[in-house]
């Protein structure tokens, strides 16, 4: 009964606009067009309430909406578009034989309509499901022709073509189609979309067929999912290094490429969507609750915590939640509560943990598991190109060399020294600091390392002076022959080593530091010994840019204290990861796509700097230069 009564509504809505286009046809028989595109009012409002039934899941009352649009405005716009919505969820439903009814009706009495390429490829899938086949692969090419203004049609019909070739068997003609859809593809979702109709018509394909398939030279973008094919098949068939090796190292060179998920899926041995759960409203924190790190992790609360309320507060439909569990230095702690917030929590990312051991531990489960992890630590080693890791901290290398730069530029210095303590920190600034100085053009007269909680420096500056006077060409002027010296300390050591330079004849000089010195009172413990010293820091409490003094007066307002960098550093973690998630298409979230969403951020404006990632994911962020003037600290730019 219900099947003669849905045909019987077809029949009535069809022959009503097939009486009103009668007295409008030409001599010659041509359908009409839509006469107008100005919407009236009523049936405006027809039409969000048929949007509405539909959201609902009502598609019968949705239907009777669109019938009375169609019978009460036939020569308008709003008609063919109830005619496509009807037709559409016809072909969704898997009735193909019904959506063509209105479907050729729409095409045939509304050629100019801008909706009629659509209309026209849902048309060509209902041919398919009809056994139509050839004439599928005849209308095709036409359609993809008259589709160059709707490049979004054109990347569904490559991929709907791609498909329909590829279960006849027709392997090439499948892979040109995809070939043709990455030609015109311009969103992320629409190269995903290829990517996996690409993925899938080579999934089950031999060695020799993918090999035919290179034959025939493919662009360089298309021959990745190639190599990636024969990589695949050589990893399945003996799991060794060097079959892994090929797919780290084709990863690495396609990092962006759409085919990269797939590439990474190989890598951790499973399928592109992970069975884990994943709920694209909440973010896990892994900080240090208990123990003596516990005032560390409740800095981190603070910054996140308003984070998530100024985000809630301002985009009422991405509400997130913030899922927390302890994490200590001790890495297997930090490991299983990184598991619990992935596998029982379904966390979409992960901001933390805190201290590198951690971090070093939790990260190989982030990259095994497919998870986004922020760590709120320094980059110590370059970022492997498959990994899910992130370090979120200050750069040391780019802190120097935007302070290297600053000299160099600004002011002209091209002579270095470098005197610095003899623990791990001081010595890997030191390289860093050698490294950039060449970079830069410049020269490093001397470097001179000290001893751990030192008082008397005259042994060491003695030294780095007779370093630096050796090599320093001579001059017959008895002067200090450098013009900056890099200070890698904390501003309680840096206060003791000011006095005595000028003692041991170190005069004249700029000098430099690091972040350290923006962690306590330089000005004050230095006094005139440090003044017109430089550092450079990610973040100034005090500036006065819109996007610090806006979190600042934020932060105090809700908890009366001023913020910290950490706490600054946490709230723009969330705030990235939230911005990379709303660039994407709700209904699609997934852990890789918001990774990938990540590396498109460019010039982020956070509370701690400025952020950009390239597509590898390398994080490049903005330094402030400080400078001690006249017993201030005076922000100074270039």
């Amino acid at each position: 009964m219900r099947k003669k009564s849905t045909s019987a509504s077809i029949f009535l809505v069809l022959a009503t606009l097939f009486l009103s286009s009668c007295a409008t046809m030409s001599p010659q028989g041509t359908a009409p067009a839509a006469v107008s595109t100005q919407t009236p009012q009523d049936a405006e409002s027809l039409m969000q309430q048929a949007e509405k039934e539909k959201k609902a899941g009502n598609i019968p009352a949705a239907f009777k909406h669109w019938e009375r649009v169609v019978q009460t405005w036939p020569k308008n716009a709003v008609a063919a578009k109830s005619l496509y919505e009807m037709g559409h969820i016809r072909l969704q439903q898997g009735q193909p034989e019904q959506a063509l009814q209105y479907l050729d009706y729409l095409i045939y009495a509304y050629p100019t309509w801008n909706g009629i390429p659509r209309a026209r490829l849902d048309q060509l899938q209902a041919f398919w499901m009809t056994g139509r086949k050839k004439q599928v692969m005849k209308e095709a090419t036409p359609l993809w022709e008259a589709s160059a203004s709707q490049p979004d049609v054109q990347v569904d019909l490559a991929a709907f073509m791609a498909r329909s070739y590829a279960a006849e068997g027709d392997v090439e003609t499948a892979f040109d189609w995809a070939t043709a859809g990455f030609a015109v593809a311009r969103s992320p979702e629409e190269k995903k979309s290829l990517a996996k109709t690409t993925d899938a018509l080579l999934k089950d394909k031999d060695a020799a067929t993918v090999n035919r398939l290179l034959k025939r030279n493919p662009n360089a973008f298309m021959k990745v999912f190639l190599d990636f094919r024969l990589a695949e098949i050589e990893m399945q068939q003996k799991k060794s290094d060097t079959s892994r090796e090929k797919l780290r190292s084709l990863l690495a060179q396609n990092a962006s490429h759409p085919a990269a998920p797939f590439i990474q899926a190989a890598l951790r041995g499973s399928g592109p969507e992970s069975d884990l759960p994943a709920h694209p409203d909440r973010i896990g924190s892994l900080v240090p609750v208990n123990g003596p790190y516990a005032s560390y992790g409740e800095m981190v609360m603070k910054g996140l915590s308003l984070a998530k309320s100024d985000w809630n507060e301002q985009h009422s439909g991405q509400q997130v939640t913030l899922v927390v569990k302890d994490a200590q230095a001790e890495p297997s702690l930090a490991i299983k509560s990184f598991e619990d917030l992935v596998k029982q929590d379904g966390v979409l990312a992960v901001v933390g943990p805190l201290g590198q051991k951690a971090a070093k531990g939790v990260a190989p489960v982030a990259d095994k598991l497919g998870v986004p992890l922020l760590s709120l630590t320094q980059r110590e080693d370059e970022r492997a190109p498959d990994s899910f890791s992130v370090p979120l901290m200050l750069d040391n290398r780019e802190l120097i060399r935007s302070l290297v730069k600053y000299c160099k530029v600004k002011l002209g210095y091209t002579r270095f020294a470098a005197l610095y303590p003899e623990d791990r920190y001081g010595q890997n600034l030191s390289k860093i600091f050698a490294e950039v100085v060449n970079e830069f053009g410049g020269q490093l007269m001397a470097s001179v390392s000290y001893k751990d909680k030192s008082t008397d420096f005259k042994e060491p500056i003695q030294k780095l002076m007779t370093i630096a006077k050796k090599n320093a060409p001579p001059t017959g002027v008895e002067t200090t022959p450098f013009e900056a010296l890099l200070l890698p300390d904390q501003v309680q050591t840096v206060s003791l080593i000011a006095p005595q330079l000028p003692y041991n004849n170190v005069v004249g000089v700029t000098l430099l530091g690091t972040n350290l010195w923006g962690e306590g009172p330089i000005v004050e413990a230095g006094g005139v010994y440090v003044e017109q010293a430089i550092f450079a820091t990610p973040y100034y409490a005090d500036s006065q840019a819109p996007r610090v003094r806006a979190f600042r007066e934020r932060f105090e307002e809700v908890y009366q204290t001023s913020p910290s960098y950490l706490e600054a550093q946490a709230y723009d973690a969330l705030m990235l990861l939230l911005q990379a998630r709303a660039a994407l298409d709700p209904a699609s979230i997934d852990r890789y796509s918001l990774l990938q969403s990540l590396f498109q951020i460019h010039e982020f404006q956070g509370a701690a700097g400025v952020y950009s990632f390239s597509a590898d994911g390398s994080l490049r962020r903005s330094y402030q230069i400080l400078q001690i003037a006249n017993g201030e600290l005076t922000p100074v730019s270039f």
